[in-house]
Formats: C-alpha cells, structure tokens, sequence
C-alpha cells in the first residue's frame, strides 16, 4: 500500500540512531511508502545512512518561529497518511497537532518509571521484572498501525567494511555528551597503548576539539600505528567505524554509530545505567560497569557527582577493559562470511508444505551455486519458514527428517551445509506449541543470529538470498547483502517491490547461480577495493 510517512525524531545523536530499525520496519510494513524523516541539520548525513528514507526535513537552525511555520506549510502540503513521532516533547508534538494526517501515534517516553529508576533504584519500574530498550518503545508504535517490528538493532544499510585484517584496529571513543559521562580519559589512553602493544593494533583516537588527546598516545605508539582524528565528519567516521575491528566508548552517541555500521563496541557506563533503555544492541555489544548503588544518578548522566570520588568510574580499571577487548579481537579476526539462502524455491522447487524427502527437487543451478559459494569461502546456512508446523500440516519431526535429506543429498555432491535454521512458528496457527509472533521468523533476524553466535559470522559480511520479500528483509534487518531470486515465488515478489526504486535490477537474478555470480563480483569488489 502507498503511503506517505512522517517520522519526526530532532536529536540526539544516539537517539537518532535507535530510530534505525522503527523507519526500517516501517518500510517492510509499507513497502510502497515515501518516508519523510524530520530532524535537526546536524543530523541529515545520519538518517541519510539509514537507507530507508526517501526524503529528509530539516528545523531551521535559526530556531525562528516564522521558519518553523513555513516549514509546517512546507509538511502540510506533503498530504501525509501516517505521522510518527519518535521523540514525544512539545516541539514534536506541536507538528503533530497542527499537520493533518489519518493516522498519528507517539514515542511512549514512560518519563516517569525511569525518574522511578533514578530516585529510587527501581529497576522493575519499566516492564515487570526487565527494563524496556528504547528501540522496542520506538517499535510499539507500530503495534498502533498493526506492523510488525521484525528489526530490533540499529542497522545503516549500504555500510559494507572490507574483511578484516591480519591485525586489528581499535576506534577509541573517549568523548560524551557530558563530561560527568567519560571514563578517564588517561584510563583509555592506557587501553589503547596496552592493546596496540599484545595485539599489534592500529589505534584509531577519535575525539573532539574539546577533547583531551593523551600525550602517552604518540610517546608509545608508532605514528603509523595511531591516528588521531578530531571533530571527523559523522559520514566518513562511519565508514571508518565499520571496517575497524571493535570500538571502545563510553555510554555515547558512538558506541550506537559502531553498532550500526556493524562494529562491536565495549561501551563504559558510569553514572547512566542500560535500564534505562540507551544501551548499545548490537549483537556481539559488550557492556562495562560498576556495581555502584548510588547509579543511576540522572536520566542522561549529566549531573555532577556528589561522592567524594565517581566510584562508577573508578572501580573500572584498564585490565577489565582490556580482557574483554582482547576475547572481543580473538573472536573478530576468526570471523567468517556465509550466505544465507532460502530453502523452498531457491535451492529445492517449492511445493508448498510438502514434507516428504522423496520429493526434493533441486532448482536449476542451485546445485552448481552452492559449490560456487563453497570455493568462495562462505559457510552455507539454509534458512526457512517452515509455519507448516504450526498449522498443523506435518509434526516437527518429519521436517527435520525431510531437512536432514536434504542436507544428505547436497552432501552427496560434496556440498556441506553447516547449518539448517527453521522456524515452525506461525500467530493463529493451529497447534498451540508453536502459535505465537516469535523473534525467529523471516524477516526477523533470528535465524541468522543464531547461526552466527554458533559459527562466528560476521552478518556484515554475509548475503540473503531468496525468492520473497521476507528474503530481502532479513538482508536488511541484519545489514548482509541480499538478493531476490526469480525461481519459486521470486518473479511473483518482484511485482511488489517499488518499480522505482533506484537499483532495483541490482536485487533480483534469474536464479540462485545467478546471484553467487553477484556475490562473486561484489567479494572481489570490497576484497580488493
């Protein structure tokens, strides 16, 4: 369905980032739609990185209230069908009223149960017995609009690093928005020299004008080894970012940027506290704090400390640091690629929930693509809806059982398959054991990151492909490249794309052989680059 989309979101840094995934789902949910996303100047190079919006509309940075009306004129006249304001305060909410739209829903901001965390340490304030992310409080929104919200973690699309090298490189982010929120600066300074030294590491310093720079950096480290970046553009430190090996930050806007781009990041809280929603998601995130009772002490951490020491901080020493970061590194630097491929209608023929093993019928050079694939160094995971389960048309038993032919079969054509991904749930379903909204079925991540917990993929590196829309969304959900076969119900899916979509013939091959020869060009692309 085409509609109009205004998501309203001014700052900050961080916040604009956690808003990835809401105008990511909003996008699978309307495919069709135009997507107008209104934030301050400083942040148009970010949203831009999102890869989901089709415009971009700026407050005027003079802050007048005649501009502000003019461009309220300016929105009015974009004839929006559904506004989504992510960020609930009164200049938000003002748009909201006066811009006409059929439907509008808001960012609930639950103020009071983190108030509730800070005065009282009231961790079960937000949901129970759990705090609630700030990206799912964005993403209830949808239920509003009756979406799904199969993207959970912030993902720039078209941010691709190259494969990692023989050594690392470490980004240090020492900065935040306030200075109570840095962990020593001397205490970073000390990581990065102690990591360049054990693991021969590259050290990316990226700071601020306002920003102090540690003269132990260049005393210690070879200037080839270090650069020192201040005030670099967001575009370019991003891309920067996404082809280090892992970030060290504080509780900032940086350490989301690095989880966006791919890049895992060990992030330092003090004075904040993750239940209070802010916490980096990406899925190899790590987080450092101390067990300190007076935390949290504010919402964004910008009180002075009223202890005679920041105990948050100082019960942090490098040695902790660095064990994380050195597992963190070992694990990076054995990462592998793998595609992802769709089961029923790009490697076999699809008849639709057919479970009996007798019937596997491979498509046209599927066979030939999988070998491909092998040579190129990808690990092959199959990942598959198999919502048959659910509904009640064969027992979980008998697709593992048709599963484990297949894989036989491939195995037959010296083609091993590490990993057969399913998930046999389906809302409404018939069998009430697998009848409910899950984490795991296409387009929702699941399935992939649980393979790459288990075989150490890095999802950046990878590719989806497959024969429908839910293909091409897990693509984008976990940020790997993907591709829309024409085989099964590919040619059919192809006609609900956007037909104007600026490289749409670069999504869809004739068949599975078809996209290994993409994934080939594009591996020789950014290997080589």
């Amino acid at each position: 369905m085409n509609r109009k989309i205004l998501v309203i979101r001014f700052s900050s840094l961080g916040d604009i980032i956690l808003s990835s995934p809401t105008v990511l789902n909003l996008k699978i949910g309307y495919p069709q739609s135009h997507i107008t996303f209104l934030t301050k100047p400083k942040y148009r190079q970010i949203v831009k990185m999102f890869g989901t919006v089709d415009e971009i509309a700026l407050l005027p940075e003079s802050g007048k209230f005649t501009e502000q009306l003019l461009l309220l004129k300016y929105l009015e006249q974009q004839n929006f069908d559904i506004i989504v304001d992510l960020h609930g305060n009164f200049r938000s909410s003002l748009a909201r009223t006066v811009l006409t739209a059929g439907q509008k829903v808001v960012y609930p901001r639950n103020r009071s149960a983190r108030q509730r965390i800070v005065r009282f340490k009231d961790f079960t304030a937000t949901n129970g017995n759990t705090h609630t992310h700030s990206i799912d409080k964005y993403n209830d929104c949808l239920l509003e609009l009756g979406l799904a919200a199969p993207a959970r973690r912030p993902v720039f699309q078209e941010i691709k690093g190259i494969i990692a090298a023989e050594h690392p490189t470490v980004v240090i982010a020492a900065g935040a928005a306030f200075k109570n929120k840095q962990w020593p600066v001397e205490k970073f300074a000390e990581v990065a020299v102690k990591l360049h030294h054990s693991h021969q590491a590259k050290i990316i310093w990226a700071a601020t004008e306002k920003d102090e720079t540690p003269a132990s950096l260049k005393e210690q480290i070879p200037e080839d080894k270090l650069s020192l970046l201040s005030n670099h553009p967001i575009a370019e430190l991003a891309s920067i970012i996404s082809e280090a090996t892992i970030t060290i930050a504080n509780d900032s806007g940086i350490a989301h940027l690095s989880s966006a781009v791919g890049t895992p990041v060990i992030s330092i809280f003090g004075p904040t506290h993750p239940a209070l929603g802010f916490e980096p998601r990406g899925l190899l995130d790590e987080i450092i704090q101390a067990d300190v009772s007076c935390r949290p002490c504010s919402l964004h951490g910008d009180k002075a400390c009223f202890q005679k020491e920041q105990y948050c901080f100082t019960q942090i020493e490098p040695p902790e640091v660095i064990k994380k970061a050195g597992r963190l590194i070992a694990m990076r630097l054995k990462m592998t690629k793998a595609l992802f491929v769709d089961r029923d209608g790009t490697v076999i023929v699809d008849k639709p929930f057919d479970s009996d093993p007798a019937n596997i019928e491979f498509e046209n050079g599927s066979i030939e693509a999988l070998k491909k694939a092998q040579e190129l160094g990808f690990k092959l995971i199959i990942v598959t809806n198999q919502s048959g389960v659910a509904r009640g048309y064969f027992g979980i038993d008998k697709m593992k059982k048709f599963n484990a032919a297949l894989e036989q079969k491939l195995a037959e054509q010296n083609i091993k398959i590490d990993a057969i991904e399913y998930c046999p749930h389906y809302p409404g379903g018939a069998v009430a054991e697998y009848s409910f909204s899950c984490d795991c079925r296409k387009p929702a991540g699941g399935m992939a990151e649980k393979a790459a917990l288990e075989h150490n993929i890095d999802l950046r590196k990878s590719y989806v492909i497959g024969d429908k829309l839910d293909d091409l969304n897990l693509g984008r959900v976990i940020g790997a490249g993907h591709f829309l076969v024409l085989t099964g119900q590919g040619r059919e899916n192809s006609r609900k794309l956007p037909q104007d979509q600026e490289g749409l013939g670069n999504l869809l091959c004739d068949n599975l052989l078809a996209a290994v020869a993409r994934v080939e060009t594009l591996e020789n692309k950014y290997v080589h680059k």
